[in-house]
C-alpha cells in the first residue's frame, strides 16, 4: 500500500512539473474530419485541437486546410458575441478550397473553451481575450511556418481584432472585419456601471441593470440575417450561449472603449491592408455611414492608410450568413488573393 501511494505521488509530481515547464504552445488533438468533392476526391481536412493558453485554459480550435494543394496563407478567425467557432466551418471550407488554411477558436467563455474557472458566458477582461488571440497567432506561425497570417474578426471579434493591433499588428499581413462594431459614445458609462455591478453583485452575477443597458442576450435574433434558414439555425443552435455574467459584459464595454484610445496603438505596420465588410441594414451595430466613417477615420488617425470599407445593401449583421453570401465570400477571397 505504501509503495502504491509513493508511486502515485511520484506520478502526480511528474505531471505537475510537466505542466509547469512544458513548451508552449501545446495542443491536444480531439478530432479530425475529411471533406470530399462529388468525384470522391479529398478537398479539405478539418482537425479539432485544444491549445493550452499561458494560464492553462484549453482553447478549442478547428484547423481547416486544403488537402493536396499549396497553402497561400493562414486565416485566423475571431468570432462574435454569444456564438462559437463551428458556425464558421462552411466559410472555412470555402477558404480551404481556395488555397487557404483556417484556424478558428472558441473565444474564452464560449463553446468548448471553458473550465471550472472560465464558465460559459464569463470573459475575464479585454487584455486576456486579446492575449489568447496573440498566442493563437504564435501557434499558427509555428504550425504554418513562413506563411502569411490574415486576421479576421466578426462583430465583437472585430473589436478584439482592432485592439489586437495595439501590440501585434506586425504579426499579421492583412486584417478583415465584418459586422464592424462602431465606437459607442456611452462606452465609458457602460464600463462604470459594469464595474459597479461587479463589485456589488460579483463577477459571476447577472445584474438586471447591465442586461437592460446592454441587451446582449436578447431573444430577438432577426437583426442577424435576412436568411430564414440561417436565422432558424441560430435560434436552435445548442452551442449559442444565453448571455454573459457581469465580468463578461464589462469585458465587452471595456473593449469598445479601447477602440478610441489612439495613444495605445504602436502602429508598427502602417501599410497593413484592412477591409471592412458590413450590411447596410446593420446600422445599429455599425453606426451606418457615419459610424463606419468614424471607424475608418480612427484607424487612419492611428496610422493605417490602406483601408477599404464595403457596406452592402439588403444585408444585416452576419454577412457570411446572408441570402447573397456568395457575393461576400468572393469579396473576401479577392481581398486575400490581392498581392
Amino acid at each position: 500500500m505504501k509503495k502504491a501511494l509513493l508511486y502515485g505521488s511520484l506520478i502526480g509530481a511528474g505531471i505537475g512539473f510537466y505542466a509547469l515547464f512544458r513548451n508552449r504552445p501545446e495542443t491536444i488533438t480531439i478530432e479530425e474530419e475529411l471533406a470530399f468533392d462529388d468525384a470522391g476526391l479529398l478537398k479539405t481536412t478539418t482537425e479539432d485541437v485544444f491549445l493550452i493558453a499561458s494560464d492553462g485554459l484549453p482553447l478549442a480550435l478547428s484547423i481547416v486546410r486544403p488537402t493536396y494543394r499549396p497553402i497561400k496563407a493562414v486565416v485566423q478567425i475571431v468570432h462574435g458575441i454569444l456564438e462559437h467557432r463551428k458556425r464558421y466551418l462552411h466559410f472555412a471550407n470555402h477558404l480551404a478550397e481556395n488555397g487557404y488554411a483556417v484556424v478558428i477558436s472558441d473565444n474564452r467563455g464560449h463553446g468548448q473553451s471553458v473550465n471550472e474557472q472560465f464558465v460559459l458566458g464569463h470573459m475575464p477582461g479585454m487584455t486576456r481575450m486579446v492575449e489568447d488571440q496573440a498566442e493563437i497567432t504564435q501557434f499558427v506561425k509555428q504550425r504554418f511556418a513562413h506563411k502569411p497570417v490574415y486576421l479576421y474578426g466578426h462583430s465583437f471579434g472585430s473589436m478584439l481584432a482592432r485592439v489586437y493591433l495595439q501590440k501585434h499588428d506586425a504579426e499579421i499581413d492583412k486584417l478583415l472585419l465584418t459586422g464592424t462594431v462602431q465606437y459607442e459614445k456611452n462606452a465609458k458609462m457602460g464600463c462604470l456601471i459594469a464595474e459597479i455591478a461587479n463589485k456589488v453583485a460579483g463577477e459571476h452575477g447577472f445584474s438586471w441593470i447591465l442586461k437592460k443597458l446592454s441587451d446582449f442576450d436578447s431573444k430577438d435574433k432577426t437583426w442577424l440575417t435576412n436568411s430564414e434558414e440561417h436565422l432558424e439555425e441560430a435560434m436552435n443552435d445548442p452551442w449559442m450561449i444565453p448571455g454573459y455574467d457581469n465580468r463578461g459584459v464589462a469585458t465587452i464595454w471595456q473593449t469598445n472603449r479601447e477602440l478610441k484610445n489612439v495613444a495605445n496603438f504602436a502602429c508598427r505596420h502602417p501599410e497593413l491592408p484592412i477591409l471592412s465588410i458590413t450590411g447596410a441594414e446593420d446600422h445599429d451595430i455599425t453606426g451606418g455611414n457615419q459610424g463606419l466613417l468614424d471607424t475608418e477615420n480612427t484607424l487612419r488617425r492611428i496610422g493605417y492608410h490602406q483601408i477599404d470599407v464595403i457596406d452592402l445593401p439588403q444585408m444585416k449583421h452576419e454577412v457570411l450568413n446572408e441570402v447573397e453570401s456568395p457575393v461576400v465570400y468572393q469579396l473576401i477571397v479577392d481581398f486575400f488573393d490581392e498581392n
